[in-house]
């Protein structure tokens, strides 16, 4: 695939997402979500943080598989998969990995990265991954990584739930 080639796909995921009124919502709350907790609800109460964790997830699920749907990426991986051999794997299994693979990429190496890589210049202490000793407050980043993977999960069966 050529750089062009990947732009134009980039560029198709990104129109697909933003054309889906339910998906803009979703994000739209996100950041309600978040807005609430920055505003008020964090200092209140602690863990309502697991609260846009577990949703962000949910999105980042969500907009995982309408971009892969958008360029045929479920049916791309499910054709690659079974001309190797595994008679079993399906459909909904790929976009499983797909859902979950968008989330971790972006949800667990990025959001947690640019934590830490900003957080000194917007001022605010970066929650630890996996510190030791292990605490719960060592590992917070690991915890909010795993709640939006349960997101994930919920909106993958949500999803399959629907199909059925």
């Amino acid at each position: 695939m050529t750089l062009r080639g990947l732009l134009d796909d980039i560029g198709i995921m990104v129109v697909s997402i933003a054309k889906d009124k339910r998906l803009v919502f979703y994000g739209l709350f996100l950041l309600i979500l978040h807005a609430l907790g920055i505003v008020v609800l964090y200092r209140v109460i602690p863990e309502f943080d697991n609260v846009p964790h577990f949703w962000f997830g949910y999105v980042l699920s969500a907009y995982s598989s309408k971009a892969a749907s958008a360029v045929n990426l479920q049916s791309r991986l499910y054709t690659g998969i079974q001309e190797r051999g595994w008679s079993t794997f399906r459909i909904r299994q790929a976009d499983f990995l797909l859902r979950l693979g968008g989330f971790l990429l972006v949800g667990g190496l990025f959001w947690e990265w640019a934590e830490l890589a900003f957080s000194g210049y917007l001022g605010i202490r970066p929650d630890s991954f996996l510190a030791f000793p292990i605490t719960l407050h060592n590992i917070d980043g690991t915890l909010d990584v795993s709640v939006g993977t349960l997101g994930a999960v919920a909106a993958f069966l949500v999803a399959a739930g629907k199909r059925e």
